[in-house]
């Protein structure tokens, strides 16, 4: 019994004895059908009470529980928002709520446990935030890394109310002038650029940097120092702007004089707010990707200009064990019917299928639609993975996109990535075959 059927239950009770009193002629005492349905109606009352009261108990306990746990759900919306975002950067960057309920119920039951509740909490949040950042970096290109990293410190710190939304606007926009005859004029036109005083004059209009225009007339050898430094974002700022600025106001005095140097900057940002594991993007690891896939989500290369995947996935399915029942094809024109039926034999027995330059036969993408949604069935075998590879293309299906698992095939930024990357791809069995072991085992 519910509480509303409990309540429901009580008010039926009334509305009975309201009936049967109304209809009762004579005296009430001797009415012996009454006094029974009294006596009934009275120990059912009690009942229902107790487990009403029970039951609201309970009901607030379960409340108050998962009120705690809001700031997860919060924190797991954030993030969802933030990749749904990045469709606006690039078309083949789509994400399906199902499967991101999927990672956010694995970070649940990965995270650590703690006997403080706060502690929980922070471990939950801090887990799966670096858990969608990992899974997504794989499908990002390496421009884009950084970018999706300073969206989520940016987001995560605007929930905790720590980014004043006027300048957040000023760092994505810049300083647009439309009122030069109400201008201040630059004092240091020697040495900075209409355009950098722009910026300036802009951002002396925001209320936490009022003066700011006034003080390159107060401090202009302090100032010239500054813009000339190596390291601008962190050298000592003129004046009491060194000490009146937080460490995203000085972002946007960077980003107004030096806008070369906005990405180390934001780097740092990155690593003192939410951690360095946010700057330094994990490398792709094919093991881990085979691992985390099934027979019903297609796996997609997202191509970058010469760089080709087949060889390193051939690789990998000897490793697997696959490489009897590998198989490739080129789309192009003709090759439809041949994809198709392709498929369909992997899907009875089992096999790896790669469909390399999809953005070749576009045409045939809503016929690989169909074939996709019917990975999904039962008969579908458990070993069956259909790899996909495809330059971006806005007309690239959604849901496709959507259902895979998306990597891109560009190299790593930095010798350690790329280091990491040759290493990953090295198997057991060729460190086993090395025949100079003093030198590299």
């Amino acid at each position: 019994m519910g509480i509303a059927n409990g309540k429901k239950k009580l008010k039926e009770l009334e509305d009975e004895l309201l009936r049967l009193l109304n209809e009762t002629k004579g005296s009430l005492l001797e009415d012996e059908s009454l006094l029974m349905t009294l006596q009934t109606s009275k120990s059912t009352s009690a009942d229902v009470t107790e487990f009403l009261s029970i039951s609201e108990r309970t009901e607030s306990q379960i409340d108050q529980a998962r009120n705690g746990y809001r700031s997860c759900a919060r924190r797991a919306a954030l993030l969802f928002f933030v990749l749904n975002d990045l469709a606006s950067i690039d078309p083949m960057y789509q994400f399906a709520l199902d499967t991101y309920i999927d990672l956010f119920t694995l970070s649940i039951e990965k995270s650590q446990r703690s006997q403080r509740f706060a502690e929980r909490i922070e471990h939950l949040n801090n887990y799966h935030t670096y858990a969608v950042y990992r899974n997504t970096c794989r499908g990002l290109f390496e421009r884009h890394k950084l970018l999706f990293s300073f969206q989520i410190c940016i987001k995560i710190l605007e929930e905790l109310g720590k980014i004043n939304t006027e300048e957040y606007l000023f760092f994505l926009r810049g300083g647009i002038v439309l009122d030069r005859a109400h201008q201040i004029d630059n004092p240091v036109q020697n040495w900075l650029s209409n355009l950098s005083w722009d910026n300036v004059t802009e951002l002396n209009k925001l209320t936490n940097y009022r003066g700011i225009a006034n003080s390159f007339e107060q401090y202009p050898r302090d100032w010239h120092i500054w813009y000339t430094s190596n390291e601008p974002e962190i050298a000592k700022l003129p004046g009491e702007w060194e000490t009146k600025t937080s460490e995203f106001q000085r972002m946007l005095i960077v980003r107004s004089l030096r806008p070369d140097r906005v990405t180390f900057c934001a780097t740092e940002f990155i690593t003192n707010n939410i951690g360095k594991q946010f700057v330094e993007p994990p490398v792709l690891d094919m093991r881990s990707v085979v691992e985390d896939s099934s027979c019903r989500s297609p796996l997609i290369f997202v191509l970058s200009p010469g760089v080709d995947p087949t060889a390193g996935l051939l690789q990998m399915a000897e490793t697997w064990g696959m490489g009897k029942r590998f198989t490739a094809l080129s789309l192009g024109q003709g090759q439809a019917p041949i994809a198709t039926r392709l498929i369909e034999e992997g899907m009875r027995g089992g096999k790896w299928v790669f469909l390399a330059n999809c953005h070749l036969s576009l045409s045939w993408m809503p016929e690989l639609d169909k074939l996709v949604e019917q990975m999904g069935n039962d008969q579908t075998h458990n070993e069956f993975r259909l790899w996909l590879s495809s330059n971006p293309s806005p007309q690239f299906p959604i849901s496709i996109l959507q259902a895979g698992i998306k990597m891109t095939t560009e190299p790593p930024k930095g010798i350690r990535a790329n280091m990491k990357r040759l290493y990953n791809i090295i198997s057991e069995d060729q460190f086993s075959n090395c025949s100079k072991t003093e030198k590299y085992k």
